[in-house]
Formats: C-alpha cells, structure tokens, sequence
C-alpha cells in the first residue's frame, strides 16, 4: 500500500494465495506454521451512518477454527458519499493449507470476506554425489 504526500493511495502486489516452499534433503510432509504479512484496504462510504464505529477482521481457517479477531474503530463524519478508507496491517500466523477467509465485520454484519489461499510445497533436495 502505497499513500502519496497528497494523500493518494495505490494499492499494489494484491495476492490472494500464498506459497510456502520448505526445500531440503527431508522437508516436512506436514506444514509447519510461519508468519504471513499482509496489508489490506477497505474503503467504506458513510451514507446515513455517522460517528464511531467498530469495524473488525476475523480469520477463519480452512478448519473452521477462528482465532481473536482484530479491531479498530472508525469514524465517519460528513456527507453521504464521505467515507473512510482503512489501512489494515496483518500479521497472520498461518498453520495449516488450504482456503482461509478473512471476514470484515461491521457492527457484527459481516460486509465481505476475502480468500487466502495457503499452498504448501515440500521440495526434496537430494545432495549430489
């Protein structure tokens, strides 16, 4: 994510599956957990909403299993078509592969969820003789 001095943002390197390689002479069969870091944008608009709010990231594993959610609050003042665009910096510990969510909760409604495809490849490296 990229935020210019007049205040424009790009957002760039936009990933929806992430591939873990373990190369060796014996990589795990199983993955092993690592960590993940991702930033993500969501703009809201405000319409008729005014004042704080709560706005949360949950994460659901591929086994359904949802750690603590994360939160901020935002805030919308002004017209209708005034908004916020929110700036969210992940640290995800990733555990297992396969198809993670990540859903954006507003006032506990979810607004949409967003695919993480985790992708484990072992790679054996035989040593050369």
């Amino acid at each position: 994510m990229l935020v210019e001095a007049d205040g424009v943002k790009s957002a760039i390197r936009i990933v929806d599956r992430v591939t873990h390689q373990v190369a060796g002479p014996n990589p795990p069969q199983e993955m092993e957990s690592f960590q993940y870091q991702l930033m993500m944008l969501v703009s809201l608009k405000s319409g008729w909403i005014r004042g704080s709010r709560c706005l949360r990231f949950q994460l659901a594993k591929p086994s359904g299993e949802r750690p603590e959610p994360f939160e901020q609050t935002v805030f919308f003042e002004g017209e209708e078509e005034r908004g916020v665009d929110i700036i969210v910096k992940m640290d995800l510990k990733l555990e297992q592969p396969g198809l993670h969510w990540i859903h954006v909760l507003f006032e506990d409604r979810e607004l949409s969820r967003i695919p993480l495809r985790v992708i484990y490849v072992p790679q054996v490296i035989r040593a050369r003789t």
